[in-house]
């Protein structure tokens, strides 16, 4: 892979030249005049690249921010999980950024580097990239690619620029939309929805070209296919049903539903048992249940940040770190705990995944992300990155169901995932079951960065019932549950506008 993002890197550079920063993409004659653009094996090192360039992107501390902030998990008092577990991203750059009294406060831009999240560039860096080969596969001499192979790429295109955007409005709300390699204006932030519906349409024209699986059992999962692609789409829907008007919220839901089906309808994936061996192996990845995930090997030399998993707060030794490190950084609450994992009923995940769940101090330890490698003395994580699974599609699924009424289907849905589980049937109906899928998601992705951006897109973030820090109404539609934007996004863009935490 490293490969690739060296030769992605080079072709960026000679696209950019000349010219404007941030969002005025222009590729220049070099790319197509030179000897690039004539084998597939250009275009299979180019799309790989965009691979490359995504996984620079989300193997820090980013995925990992999506399970601290807002959540019940409980740190020292004034350090970076307090700051985010109440939602406090002022106190949180406060902390993070060196003073003249403090200079080793650097986590804001090394370590977690908090900074790299409100850089929104290397998202647009991949998006105008997947322009660029959308644009240049239709260019390629006649008889290099396939009627279908030309399909393939370009639904990945579609597929790679609709995850950088689907991250973006999780991330920012508004944001700049565009498709168009030769772009050369400066534009504004568009409204997140239209931006979601453009997504949408964009990728549901285009992902019956993708791959339901593939034969080479190295690209599962870490290439697109069409099951990622359903992802996403009923990822899309389900956030634009939550942001845009009631009268418009039926069809996101019919839209899942109806996307539940296709995917169901696939043999090439299926639910992994939640045994001890079976769990790391899912975690691993490339199994039949991912859907989309980035790859990571220490022995091919391919590691993510020690931050890139929850691991590296809620885990200790053997899981993590040398063997003196006997304490974990931080620790679910227990009445949290409590409600997700009552004692009384049973889940095979609860023992699968933790020792000490309810002690309600450091000795907590989170074991859902078993694969490690010894570093010299020190434990290390060696999981991929699971974006979508699954099990993500099906509950997405249940929780349209249950917006249109219809309870029984959801819970087919719902019972799936707990009977993977071992754990007992729900029945309920009504707004007890819309609770019930929420809770379901909580457990059943723990650590996988899902935790946020289901209270923020459910507003569930405003209820203390569901949140141990909730933000109020008002602040919520002002912005607060967005991340902070960079002030580089002005640069050459005198129409851009920041938001709630500028």
């Amino acid at each position: 892979m490293k490969k690739y993002t060296i030769i992605l890197l080079a072709i960026l550079t000679l696209s950019s030249t000349g010219c404007k920063k941030f969002l005025n993409i222009v590729p220049t004659d070099a790319l197509s005049g030179n000897n690039f653009w004539q084998t597939q094996k250009d275009v299979e090192t180019f799309t790989n690249g965009l691979y490359a360039q995504f996984r620079s992107k989300v193997s820090g501390g980013l995925m990992t921010v999506g399970d601290l902030r807002s959540a019940p998990i409980s740190t020292t008092d004034g350090t970076y999980g307090f700051y985010l577990a109440n939602n406090d991203i002022y106190g949180l750059e406060n902390f993070a950024s060196p003073t003249a009294t403090n200079p080793a406060r650097t986590q804001w831009t090394i370590g977690w580097t908090f900074k790299n999240m409100t850089l929104w560039k290397p998202f647009y860096d991949i998006i105008a990239s997947s322009n660029l080969l959308y644009k240049k596969i239709d260019e390629m001499p006649s008889g290099v690619l396939s009627a279908s192979e030309i399909k393939k790429y370009k639904a990945e295109a579609v597929f790679m620029r609709n995850m950088c955007y689907f991250f973006l409005v999780r991330l920012y709300g508004d944001v700049p939309y565009n498709t168009d390699a030769l772009n050369t204006k400066a534009l504004p932030r568009t409204p997140m929805v239209e931006v979601l519906n453009k997504c949408i349409a964009d990728m549901e024209a285009v992902k019956g070209d993708l791959p339901w699986t593939y034969s080479d059992p190295s690209l599962i999962g870490v290439r697109a296919m069409r099951g990622g692609a359903i992802a996403l789409l009923m990822h899309m829907n389900m956030w634009a049903a939550g942001f845009d008007g009631e009268a418009n919220k039926q069809k996101y839901y019919t839209a899942v539903k109806q996307l539940g089906v296709e995917i169901s309808s696939s043999t090439d994936y299926a639910l992994i048992p939640y045994t001890q061996e079976d769990n790391k192996r899912l975690f691993k990845g490339r199994t039949k249940e991912s859907l989309f995930e980035v790859y990571q090997s220490f022995n091919n030399g391919e590691k993510f940040s020690t931050y890139a998993n929850l691991g590296y707060v809620l885990s200790h030794y053997p899981y993590l770190g040398q063997t003196t490190f006997i304490t974990s950084r931080g620790y679910y609450q227990k009445t949290w705990m409590d409600k997700i994992y009552s004692d009384g009923i049973p889940d095979a995940r609860k023992d699968l995944w933790f020792e000490n769940r309810t002690i309600n101090n450091n000795t907590f330890q989170f074991k859902k992300f078993a694969n490690t490698y010894v570093n010299n003395i020190t434990v290390q994580n060696d999981d991929d990155i699971i974006i979508f699974r699954l099990s993500d599609a099906y509950l997405l699924a249940a929780e349209a169901l249950a917006n249109l009424g219809e309870d029984t289907d959801a819970q087919v849905y719902l019972n799936k995932v707990r009977q993977r589980a071992s754990a007992t049937n729900i029945t309920s109906g009504g707004d007890q079951l819309k609770d019930d899928i929420y809770l379901e998601r909580v457990r059943e992705f723990m650590g996988e960065g899902q935790y946020y951006y289901d209270l923020v897109r459910t507003k569930r973030i405003c209820d203390s019932k569901f949140c141990a820090s909730p933000i109020s109404v008002s602040a919520f539609n002002a912005g607060a549950w967005t991340w902070k934007i960079d002030e580089s996004a002005f640069v050459e863009n005198p129409g851009m506008t920041l938001n709630y935490w500028r």
